[in-house]
């Protein structure tokens, strides 16, 4: 588990509905991500593949790299913040035949970040809460 913050949610929405949604990277400010103003991904979520996000605090625009991906399942990316290494790690599994419990497992490293992580944690885990709230929310409403 992530030595940041890790949260997870369940939803009545099969696991399709909510990967589709935890892909499209572009459209994470719009359906689920509210604290991001925009979010955006070079192609598809695959190794290698480059993108960034852009919080609505006055910050500057973070970049990241897609680091794992088991199709359907998990992706990964990792990214810096302000000089700190983040790994945020989207898991999703099926559970009771139709529902899907969905996880994020973040890790925040780096030189300040033992000491930084109580601080960015008042800040993100709020975030965090109501991104996975938002995302059970459209999930379901997609899935009918």
């Amino acid at each position: 588990m992530g030595n940041f913050l890790t949260g997870t949610r369940e939803t009545s929405a099969g696991p399709g509905v909510v990967w589709d949604i935890l892909t499209d990277v572009d459209a994470w400010p719009r359906t689920f991500t509210p604290h991001l103003s925009e979010a955006h991904l070079d192609g598809e979520v695959e190794v290698g593949s480059q993108g960034w996000v852009q919080a609505r605090l006055p910050i500057p625009r973070s970049g990241f790299e897609v680091t794992a991906v088991e199709e359907g399942r998990s992706w990964a990316w990792r990214g810096k913040v302000l000089g700190l290494t983040m790994d945020f790690d989207h898991i999703v599994e099926p559970i009771d035949g139709s529902n899907t419990r969905i996880t994020y497992d973040i890790d925040l490293d780096g030189p300040l970040a033992a000491l930084l992580r109580p601080l960015f944690r008042l800040q993100y885990k709020p975030n965090l809460e109501v991104a996975l709230d938002r995302l059970v929310e459209v999930s379901e409403q997609r899935a009918g």
